[in-house]
């Protein structure tokens, strides 16, 4: 037991590790760690009807609680936090603090407002807007977002979008209203799914579980998760704790190699030409009248 107790000292020592906890598993005493490795963690909170005021301010609770766990700052985690029912409620974007007590005084400025859930919006808004660089979001960094509900929504792709763009997807379910399948499809994979009987849970052994989950995250090499997070057949290379970057292969380009490069974006095709855009470049395809690689040369003879 010591030998082991030494070998889990030393290899925190080594990551820098700064969060110990002490949990108590089946009667066994567990050391779990977290480390200062920069970490996104965003957090979209279900405030439909069927959740309540006082539900809500439970999962925002469980919001503070991870804010007060981990290193906050622009080289460790940063937080950001929206509601969301039919629209996208109060909240902010991962540049808006950079210490602990701004971000629980935006937190406490999130207020419950009630109505239906749609998943599908909620989603596309973590896609296209809390996980933009633009918004704080940094491309060095682990990102995770959690995902709150007790409820059901039609969805088309799941969390699959936001898995492209290399983003640890987790679900807390709470209650019966909730479709097993709906979730799973949502997260990263099944075990990303945790299933709460009631809100009391998520600030207790819920809580703990999830933050464990949390901890392995931040420590894993992200090179030797499955799936990785480079796309389209791109070389994950770790830099250091969750650190990494990707090689692309040609006509992909962006941190996870997800976006195809448009060759058309930079070229002009003149004289009516249509540009095609191609892996390796582009081409115009030129009307009757026209050649050359940009359409530039008239083809009639003039006599």
């Amino acid at each position: 037991m010591w030998e082991t107790f030494h070998l889990v000292y030393k290899a925190a020592m080594y990551a820098r590790m700064t969060i110990v906890y002490v949990l108590l598993l089946s009667g066994i005493q567990a050391i779990e760690v977290c480390s200062d490795q920069p970490a996104d963690i965003g957090f979209l909170i279900d405030e439909s009807g069927s959740v309540g005021a006082t539900n809500f301010n439970i999962n925002l609770d469980f919001v503070k609680t991870i804010v007060n766990d981990f290193e906050i700052g622009n080289s460790s985690v940063k937080i950001s936090t929206f509601a969301f029912h039919q629209f996208i409620g109060d909240g902010f974007y991962f540049n808006c603090c950079n210490d602990k007590a701004s971000i629980v005084s935006n937190i406490n400025s999130i207020i419950f407002k009630g109505g239906t859930e749609d998943f599908a919006m909620a989603l596309a808004f973590a896609r296209n807007n809390m996980f933009q660089t633009k918004n704080g979001s940094r491309d060095f960094s682990l990102k995770i977002l959690m995902f709150f509900t007790d409820g059901n929504s039609p969805i088309q792709d799941g969390g699959g979008l936001l898995h492209n763009l290399g983003v640890i997807v987790y679900v807390v379910g709470f209650g019966n209203g909730v479709d097993r399948n709906q979730l799973n499809k949502i997260a990263t994979n099944e075990s990303y799914v945790f299933m709460m009987s009631n809100y009391s849970y998520s600030v207790g052994q819920g809580y703990n579980d999830i933050k464990s989950q949390i901890c392995i995250d931040v420590l894993t090499n992200q090179c030797d998760r499955n799936p990785q997070p480079c796309r389209n057949n791109g070389t994950c290379v770790g830099t250091g704790g969750s650190k990494y970057t990707c090689l692309c292969q040609i006509g992909y380009t962006d941190h996870n190699c997800q976006t195809d490069i448009d060759y058309c974006a930079s070229a002009m095709c003149y004289n009516g030409g249509t540009c095609i855009d191609g892996l390796t470049s582009f081409v115009c395809n030129c009307g009757e009248d026209f050649t050359g690689k940009l359409c530039e040369t008239t083809g009639i003879c003039i006599l």
